[in-house]
């Protein structure tokens, strides 16, 4: 089944152990010297020159050659049942899938983390653990940690370039989306900004048709807006006048959009609500 995934040919398939690794040639000998598909003793040697990325569990940042680092994200459940699967899955090849579809929206040139490898080690019969390695994007920030640092009261030149990366988040949706790319979790986290761009991470569930239907767009414009909901409930300094200039920059003149908006935002608040009772169902459970 992994075989069957096409990568880019700058990508080998190794085969340590139970483990299959999926490496950028370029940084195959470094990882594999490294040790690598021991990923226990791997993080352990390590774990000094680390640091964490936050994420729905900690991601380990490591240093590996001429200032760049490396982040091993461990793919783990979200959801209701988080507490009991954690980081096991059935089925399927996520890390690898996730890995391709990054870089086929690499060279659809919009701007998203660089993946170096993926890995895909089995534990019992159909069930796996999987990990994605990319490099860091220096100095980036989510949108959270953004307006948060932005502040209530910005002064005028945080105000403008707070409108300015707002602006850039907007196009850079509408593009990802022309390019037929569909994300499958669109949220405050997952939009990164470093040295004036922003970024979009994290593709797992995500896909490309030739062309991503309204629905599609809309379903992607809704779970933003819903992230950006829930951190405003939680204090995060994101004004009404904020979200509109982000949705002015995406649907630009396009009449179309503007009505699929304007649809989706009247009957928001009944499915608003009915995602805060998930919420709260999942923070009850998870306790």
């Amino acid at each position: 089944m992994l075989k069957k995934i096409q990568l880019p040919p700058s990508y080998t398939f190794i085969q340590r152990g139970k483990a299959l690794l999926i490496i950028k040639e370029e940084y195959k000998d470094l990882l594999l010297q490294q040790g690598i598909e021991d990923i226990e003793t791997f993080l352990q040697t390590h774990q000094d020159t680390a640091r964490y990325l936050h994420g729905r569990i900690l991601h380990p940042s490591i240093p590996l050659r001429d200032g760049e680092r490396m982040v091993f994200r461990q793919y783990s459940h979200g959801g209701l049942f988080r507490a009991v699967t954690r980081n096991l899955y059935l089925f399927g090849a996520r890390s690898v899938r996730e890995l391709a579809l990054t870089e086929k929206i690499l060279s659809s040139g919009i701007p998203t983390v660089q993946p170096i490898g993926a890995i895909h080690r089995p534990t019992f019969l159909l069930i796996y653990k999987a990990y994605l390695l990319s490099l860091e994007i220096p100095d980036a920030k989510d949108l959270i940690q953004y307006f948060q640092e932005i502040g209530r009261h910005p002064s005028r030149e945080r105000l403008l370039h707070k409108r300015k990366t707002i602006r850039s988040a907007g196009r850079l949706l509408r593009q990802f989306h022309e390019a037929g790319f569909f994300h499958g979790d669109l949220q405050l986290k997952n939009i990164l900004v470093a040295g004036g761009r922003v970024f979009l991470i994290d593709f797992d569930h995500s896909y490309q048709r030739k062309i991503l239907t309204t629905r599609e767009m809309k379903k992607n414009l809704f779970r933003l807006n819903r992230s950006v909901e829930k951190w405003r409930g939680l204090g995060l300094p994101i004004t009404r006048t904020d979200r509109f200039r982000f949705f002015q920059a995406y649907a630009s003149k396009d009449e179309e959009i503007w009505k699929v908006m304007r649809k989706t935002l009247r009957t928001y608040s009944i499915r608003y609500f009915l995602y805060q009772c998930r919420w709260t169902l999942q923070r009850v459970l998870y306790k």
